[in-house]
C-alpha cells in the first residue's frame, strides 16, 4: 500500500473510530454510569460484536464486487431506527437517586447493537473496498486488517468510556440536561 493510501486509511479509520456514533455514545454512557471498570462488560460486548461485524464486512467485501443496494438500504434503515430508539431511551430515562440513568446495558445488548450499527458496517465495507482490497488480495491480509480495524475501533470505544468515567460527576449532576443533548 503506498504511503498516501496508508495515511488516507489511517485518517479515515481514526476519524471514524473516535467520532460520535452508537458505540461511542453507549461507551460514554456506560463509563458515566458505572465507571471505567464497571463498564467492562459493555465495552467487551461492543468490541466482540465489532470484531464479528468486521469479519462479515471483510468476507463480504472480499467475496462480492458489489452489494445489493436494497440490502444496504434495509440495513441503513434498521440501524437508523435502532439508533433513534436507543437515543430516545437515554433521553427519557428516569434518573436514579445518584443521578445516573436507570437503563441497564450489558454485554449482550452491546454485542447485538453492532449488527445494526450502520456506522461500523459502512466503516468496514468502505475500509475493505476502498483501502485494503485494491492493494491486498489474500485471506491472510483480510484477516490482518480485520484485527487492525477492530483494534482502532476498540481504541475509540475505550477513549469514550474513559471520557464518560472522567465526566461521571458532571453527568450525575446534570443527567437530564446531558441526556437531552
Amino acid at each position: 500500500m503506498p504511503a498516501a493510501a496508508i495515511s488516507a486509511f489511517l485518517a479515515f479509520t481514526f476519524i471514524t473510530a473516535f467520532t460520535p456514533g452508537p458505540n461511542n455514545i453507549l461507551a460514554l454512557g456506560a463509563g458515566s454510569r458505572y465507571g471505567f471498570r464497571g463498564s467492562a462488560s459493555v465495552v467487551a460486548g461492543i468490541c466482540a460484536g465489532f470484531f464479528c461485524v468486521m469479519i462479515i464486512c471483510g468476507i463480504t467485501a472480499f467475496s462480492l464486487s458489489t452489494l445489493s443496494d436494497r440490502l444496504i438500504t434495509v440495513m441503513k434503515y434498521v440501524g437508523a431506527v435502532y439508533t433513534i430508539w436507543l437515543a430516545w431511551k437515554v433521553a427519557t430515562a428516569n434518573t436514579a437517586d445518584n443521578g445516573t440513568t436507570a437503563v441497564k446495558t450489558d454485554f449482550l445488548n452491546a454485542f447485538i447493537l453492532q449488527f445494526v450499527n450502520i456506522k461500523i458496517i459502512i466503516y468496514g465495507l468502505a475500509a475493505f473496498s476502498g483501502f485494503i482490497l485494491p492493494y491486498y488480495e489474500s485471506y491472510i491480509a483480510v484477516m490482518l486488517f480485520i484485527f487492525i480495524l477492530t483494534m482502532i475501533g476498540s481504541a475509540g470505544v475505550l477513549a469514550w468510556t474513559l471520557m464518560g468515567s472522567a465526566l461521571q460527576r458532571f453527568f450525575a449532576r446534570y443527567a437530564r440536561m446531558a441526556n437531552g443533548i
